[in-house]
């Protein structure tokens, strides 16, 4: 990463915590984005160049969904060729920071105290895991070569974010014990299958 990259990244990350920690402090709607931008060091306007509103800015990056790059590669067959190991693969790889978790997990926690302080956040959250979703699903009905309005397509990521869900609540449980996400998520699916699998006396 060049160097006027990791700046733009310094200026994103200082401006969100500015606009957490205003919030945290008196409520979102008693901050203004002038306000924001001082406690961030910046202007106005480069608040705009960042994020289009606060509620956007608290938010963050948050979910990260798989990139072009990513759902290519899944809906090319890449990297395995077996369905359920390449969908955990890109699971991991672009929804979870499997190389810092504490970080992930703090985030978290910042996450859930926010929700609670601000509710009206709640559908743009929603809102941007239904984006997240709708992608994958994409990728997901190209793999199977079928349409995006087949259902399969549709309730694989559906089943796959809130499996995703599910397993990062377990992380922010987890503390400071080791965890395999990877085989979390693999679990989940084997798990989910013999119980849909399972035949009614």
């Amino acid at each position: 990463m060049g160097l006027r990259e990791r700046k733009k990244q310094a200026t994103r990350r200082a401006l969100r915590d500015a606009v957490v920690g205003l919030t945290l402090e008196r409520g979102l709607e008693d901050v203004t984005v002038e306000e924001i931008a001082a406690a961030a060091d910046v202007s106005t306007r480069t608040f705009f160049n960042y994020f289009t509103t606060k509620e956007d800015a608290l938010l963050g990056d948050l979910p990260v969904g798989p990139d072009e790059e990513e759902l290519r590669a899944f809906a090319d067959g890449r990297p395995t060729g077996e369905f359920t190991e390449d969908l955990v693969t890109l699971l991991v790889d672009s929804l979870v920071d499997t190389e810092d978790l504490d970080s992930q997990r703090e985030d978290m926690k910042l996450h859930h105290r926010l929700i609670e302080r601000e509710p009206q956040l709640l559908p743009g959250l929603l809102a941007r895991f239904h984006d997240v979703e709708v992608c994958l699903g994409k990728a997901v009905a190209e793999r199977l070569r079928v349409g995006y309005e087949d259902d399969r397509p549709q309730l694989v990521a559906a089943v796959a974010m809130s499996v995703v869900r599910n397993t990062t609540q377990e992380l922010h449980a987890a503390g400071d014990d080791p965890v395999d996400v990877a085989d979390k998520i693999r679990n989940a699916f084997r798990a989910l299958g013999e119980i849909f699998g399972t035949k009614s006396d």
